[in-house]
């Protein structure tokens, strides 16, 4: 046999070796924000139309998220910090695998990390036993559904115990494992322990579990062949568009006037909602809001404001990140109130505490709109050397205030301080502690930023002791400053308290939010931030 014939052989025995082969689509991104890869060889980053490959992990950075849309019509929402791999994906009836006569329907995936909701779409509606979601605690099994899933082992903050969460919003899911197996229908929710995998249903919804996008999918995502609208659970008919209810023929024969069941989803702020009609309730209370910036108004200000807006005072994107508010401002003749824009700024850094509810962030670059409320003159903010803090509560009543007790808060969260000459520095600690009794509040904070070390030590007063709302509050810091500065300053902070939270006495609020703005002796550098503490 001669050489040209051997490697005719070779590249034909290669051809046909099954780890050769290209990775069929599993699907593709419907939406990418911040760190989304695919680990592959090499790994990749996705945006939106990129290919979901089999043998993909998709993974999400911190802050970051990715939507799916399958080959069967599923949907699915990778939530921050996760990884999960599609083992295996595949549709008989996908028209780009019509040529592969032998293939079957499955799918088959494992959560590595973190978590996601889906809508799944024809895989498994026939054949149950065609879908599994592998976890570290047991496999998931569906019986047509809406779900999602949490995996925490030791990344979900708090004093939350490791295990897989589940939560149903339409249908039914199986969860089996060694130690057991149950099913969790609609409005159900379930915890398995990392310890003991022994399945255990619970009674009210796992606040862990609740996640900035539960309502809704991108609406650019929207497919016909999918059968789902963009709204969390709402079944609709291909041929219509419509969500299906009792009134039309069904593939099971049932009719009816009203949807077949109560559609329960949560909304942003972690509370459980009807949304059965097709859209998520609008506010009806308001947010508690704290801001810092430096320096604002009267050069010679550091700032940090609080107040409780009003639904109609408040501008916020889609994930409920602050964009605009009412609030207090320092003008030359005293203290007046502005209308505040992001403007050509950023939100950066935004967080979100699911156990508190409390988002934080800050406006960076470019400049934020201002509008003084006595006499509407222009006072749009520079962010191009500083930024704008911000902490928001949840849309809800202030909480009702112990008048006893005593309560140290526990730091969650907090944007990167910045200062007044453009540089972004390093929050090395901070603690906040309540006497609820005496209506005063201690604060420290320890700030690395621009080769300086900022100490911060300050007290402050409760509601009426401040002349404020009975759940906010406001105190002064003296700073000592060692390294590039040296010397002592200033400074001043405000916040508030909130609910729900982790608490060890249910009388206390579950979570704090505060913003401080600090300067030197000599008034030439502001430092700003935003802080939010928890579990006391």
């Amino acid at each position: 046999m001669d050489a040209a014939m051997n490697m005719r052989i070779m590249i034909l025995v290669c051809a046909f070796i099954p780890g050769l082969t290209a990775a069929a689509d599993a699907g593709s991104v419907l939406f990418a924000k911040g760190d989304v890869t695919a680990e592959r060889t090499p790994a990749v980053a996705l945006a939106k139309g990129d290919a979901i490959l089999d043998d993909d992990t998709i993974s999400t950075g911190a802050a970051s998220r990715a939507q799916l849309l399958m080959i069967d019509g599923a949907k699915i929402a990778i939530r921050p910090n996760s990884q999960l791999r599609i083992d295996e994906y595949s549709w008989s009836q996908d028209p780009s695998q019509a040529n592969i006569t032998t293939r079957d329907d499955k799918s088959v995936m494992s959560l590595v990390k973190g978590g996601f909701r889906t809508i799944t779409g024809a895989i498994g509606k026939d054949s149950k036993e065609d879908y599994e979601v592998r976890t570290a605690v047991g496999v998931l099994g569906i019986r047509g559904t809406n779900f999602a899933v949490l995996l925490c082992s030791g990344d979900c903050g708090g004093n939350t115990e490791d295990g897989l969460y589940i939560g149903v919003t339409a249908g039914a899911i199986v969860f089996r494992n060694s130690a057991g197996e149950i099913v969790v229908e609609a409005g159900e929710f379930a915890f398995i322990p990392m310890s003991s995998r022994q399945p255990e249903m619970l009674t009210v919804p796992p606040a862990v579990l609740i996640d900035d996008a539960d309502l809704r999918f991108d609406g650019s995502a929207d497919d016909a062949r999918t059968g789902f609208d963009d709204k969390l659970g709402t079944r609709r008919s291909p041929e219509t568009g419509s969500a299906r209810t009792q009134d039309d023929e069904s593939e099971d024969g049932t009719k009816a006037g009203t949807p077949e069941q109560a559609i329960i989803g949560t909304d942003p702020d972690g509370r459980p909602v009807d949304i059965t009609p097709g859209e998520s309730p609008p506010p009806v209370n308001g947010r508690t809001i704290s801001y810092s910036t430096g320096p604002l108004g009267r050069a010679d200000t550091i700032f940090s404001g609080t107040l409780y807006n009003e639904p109609t005072q408040l501008r916020l994107d889609t994930g409920n990140n602050l964009e605009g508010f009412t609030g207090p401002y320092p003008s030359a003749i005293g203290m007046d109130t502005a209308d505040f824009g992001i403007g050509t700024a950023s939100n950066v850094e935004t967080g979100f505490d699911s156990v508190t509810v409390l988002r934080w962030g800050r406006w960076s670059g470019g400049v934020a709109s201002g509008t003084l409320g006595s006499d509407g003159s222009d006072v749009s903010l520079d962010l191009g050397t500083q930024s704008l803090h911000w902490v928001s509560g949840p849309d809800m009543a202030p909480p009702v205030m112990p008048i006893t007790g005593s309560a140290s808060y526990t730091l969650v969260g907090a944007t990167s301080p910045t200062d007044s000459l453009g540089n972004t520095g390093v929050l090395g600690s901070a603690t906040f502690f309540a006497d609820f009794t005496n209506l005063s509040v201690d604060s420290t904070l320890v700030i690395d930023i621009a080769g300086s070390n900022w100490s911060a030590t300050g007290t402050g007063n409760i509601g009426s002791a401040a002349a404020l709302p009975a759940h906010l509050f406001s105190g002064n810091y003296s700073v000592n400053i060692t390294g590039a500065i040296t010397g002592t300053g200033n400074g001043v902070f405000s916040g508030f308290f909130s609910q729900p939270g982790t608490t060890s006495d249910p009388s206390y609020p579950g979570g704090v939010g505060l913003t401080f703005s600090l300067q030197d002796g000599q008034g030439i550098t502001t430092v700003s931030g935003a802080a939010v503490f928890a579990d006391p």
